[in-house]
């Protein structure tokens, strides 16, 4: 069976978007930590302002408004312009772009800093490929990408589902999604697991992902040595040379 191109999944659903792909407790939980993360990357790796910054499969701009403020020149590329047209609201000095840069080549000039959420979990193996082979064109030798992988098959709780049910739909697993970037010239110099103490699915609910039992486990558990086994995780990488 051929597999469905991940690039085709989101070309209209740039109104609906944001109502949808944070409706459970568990994603709100993720965006929370992810946010946090994300804050405390940047704030290390670039104390005073990103020189210039690129927001890889941006969609509707989740993403490209936490970093915007920390930036100097900030961009965003997507291939849908529905998604584009709700991001261009949320941004206001954001440079975006409707292009395939896996595809197309346009002029953008290197960057400093590239970020991709909630894309790499859900695309193809030939779209990760090519996506990771683009952002490293685009990125100074030394630069940093930051994602994140939000379908990890290895997680405790995605163990927990298998055993269950024989659902194994789910398959970058952090060792994986380490040999791409290492194959693609990267080093990953950061990891922060999230929801690693999530084992089990009643756990998902909004009593306890809303809790202080929640914030403190997550606090208890933000090793990275966690990530490999955590449902979702934040990672940065360096490129090499």
């Amino acid at each position: 069976m051929e597999t469905e191109d991940y690039r085709d999944s989101h070309r209209a659903r740039g109104p609906t978007y944001d109502r949808t792909i944070f409706s459970t407790p568990l994603d709100a939980y993720a965006d929370k930590w992810e946010a946090y993360h994300l804050a405390r990357v940047l704030a290390k790796l670039h104390p005073e302002r990103i020189p210039r910054y690129l927001d890889f499969a941006c969609g509707t701009g989740r993403i490209t408004q936490r970093v915007e403020p920390r930036t100097l020149e900030s961009y965003g590329v997507d291939i849908s312009e529905s998604m584009l047209a709700v991001a261009r609201g949320k941004c206001e000095r954001t440079n975006f772009f409707c292009v395939d840069l896996t595809r197309e080549d346009p002029d953008l000039g290197l960057f400093d800093l590239v970020t991709s959420f909630r894309f790499f979990g859900n695309a193809q193996d030939e779209l990760r490929a090519a996506a990771l082979a683009a952002i490293s064109r685009r990125l100074r030798p030394g630069g940093h990408l930051v994602i994140n992988n939000h379908r990890n098959p290895r997680s405790l709780m995605a163990l927990a589902r298998r055993m269950a049910t024989g659902a194994d739909e789910m398959d970058l697993s952090h060792a994986k999604l380490k040999s791409l970037l290492v194959a693609h010239g990267f080093d990953i110099v950061q990891k922060h697991p999230i929801g690693f103490w999530i084992i089990r699915a009643k756990l998902t609910a909004a009593k306890w992902l809303e809790s202080t039992f929640a914030d403190k486990a997550e606090r208890v558990f933000q090793h990275g040595m966690f990530a490999r086994f955590a449902p979702d995780s934040l990672l940065v990488a360096r490129k090499v040379g």
